[in-house]
């Protein structure tokens, strides 16, 4: 495999450990449950450090079957120029390893998806799937496949084409396919005021209602990271039939540490 079609770490030793076996530790301790896992139709997880969300996270990857095959989709932090991209080659690397890229599956999707670029560059300086990785590493098979797909747009009629286009990939595998969505909730709200407008957010969430969830944001003005990808992974879950979108976890960046005038909501949700 060419070196350059490895997407390197950029957050390990910041956002979650570097070094591979206390990576391993901490992802083991953040995933014990007592509760038995079975697969889903999809998660929407955060992807704040592992030291404000990966207790949430965890909880919610630990209440899941992690299938072969994952599509990720995150948001776009790095202001890049396609608000669309995915990578359709090579593999994703973290200090636990390489996972390889589903090269047929992304490019199942690609073809469904006419705005959907192909652009490894675009992963490159981004967090929001890096941190889901090791968790996937930890608790799916060993030949787990990755499609990591970058949303930079919130635009409702783009966001539930892309979500009819996964539906429409995932229908022809003859193997689970786990939909995941990394988004954070409310963004640097006083902690009253953000426990409303996680909510309000997590009510939207909870009928699997994309362009819903984009509404509520805007009617709202609330901020929050990676409504598209979660509103794509939400009309994907709808279009497959899925009936329920249960709250796992819930937690607010003061509970570790960040300042209560300006905290950041984080939910683990699993869709059914």
């Amino acid at each position: 495999m060419a070196t350059a079609m490895v997407r390197r770490p950029v957050v390990a030793g910041y956002y979650y450990p570097a070094e591979p076996q206390m990576l391993a530790e901490q992802v083991d301790a953040h995933t014990r449950s007592t509760r038995p896992a079975s697969l889903a139709c999809g998660v929407i997880v955060p992807h704040g450090s592992f030291q404000r969300a990966g207790k949430i996270i965890g909880s919610t990857f630990a209440r899941v079957r992690i299938p072969r095959r994952c599509i990720l989709l995150g948001p776009s932090h790095a202001g890049n120029m396609m608000p669309w991209s995915l990578m359709t080659r090579g593999a994703y690397r973290t200090p636990l390893g390489d996972v390889a890229i589903d090269e047929p599956c992304a490019e199942a999707l690609r073809m469904r998806c006419a705005f959907l670029e192909v652009d490894v560059w675009a992963q490159q300086g981004e967090h929001a799937i890096e941190v889901q990785i090791p968790f996937l590493q930890r608790l799916g098979p060993s030949d787990l496949t990755v499609v990591p797909v970058m949303v930079g747009s919130e635009d409702a009629a783009e966001c539930a084409h892309m979500g009819r286009a996964l539906a429409q990939v995932i229908r022809l595998q003859e193997e689970p396919v786990l939909l995941i969505a990394t988004a954070d909730l409310s963004h640097y709200q006083p902690r009253q005021q953000a426990k409303g407008q996680d909510a309000a957010l997590i009510a939207a969430i909870a009928t699997l209602d994309g362009p819903g969830l984009l509404s509520t944001t805007r009617e709202r003005s609330i901020t929050m990271c990676g409504a598209g990808a979660a509103a794509c992974v939400l009309e994907a879950a709808a279009q497959l039939g899925a009936m329920d979108a249960e709250l796992v976890a819930y937690g607010m960046s003061d509970e570790s540490g960040g300042d209560p005038d300006s905290v950041v909501g984080y939910a683990g949700i699993v869709i059914r």
